[in-house]
């Protein structure tokens, strides 16, 4: 459990600084292309949305390294996320790309995202 807890970790560090790479700034009028001030998904919600991201993404990453092609759960996985949220993958991606924006806020989720899983490991052990 130690390793798997670990290998969480790693992974939400490792997305974190790729998410955090080429970072812009955005004000109401400078949103990224596509996206509206009505698309925003609250920052609570994102938050959960993100978490339940890195469940899905170890998951994954599970099945990878068994060998197995995980292309086909991999989609069907995702729809349900996406479906769950009623949000789509085009509107969580200008999302994740509109938080980016400030670096140190997105720092700040990411935080949440980590407690929230480690929460659930918690309750999981229980």
């Amino acid at each position: 459990m130690q390793n798997e807890h670990t290998f969480i970790r790693y992974l939400l560090f490792l997305l974190l600084i790729i998410s955090l790479s080429g970072c812009r700034s955005y004000s109401s009028e400078n949103l990224p292309k596509g996206l509206v001030a009505d698309s925003i998904i609250p920052e609570k919600e994102m938050i959960g949305i993100m978490a339940d991201v890195h469940v899905l993404e170890a998951a994954l990453q599970m099945e990878r390294n068994k060998n197995h092609d995980i292309r086909p759960i991999q989609d069907f996985y995702y729809t349900r996320l996406f479906s769950k949220y009623k949000i789509s993958e085009k509107r969580f991606r200008k999302n994740i790309s509109f938080y980016q924006g400030d670096p140190e806020q997105f720092k700040k989720m990411y935080d949440q995202v980590v407690e929230i899983l480690d929460s659930r490991k918690k309750t999981l052990k229980n």
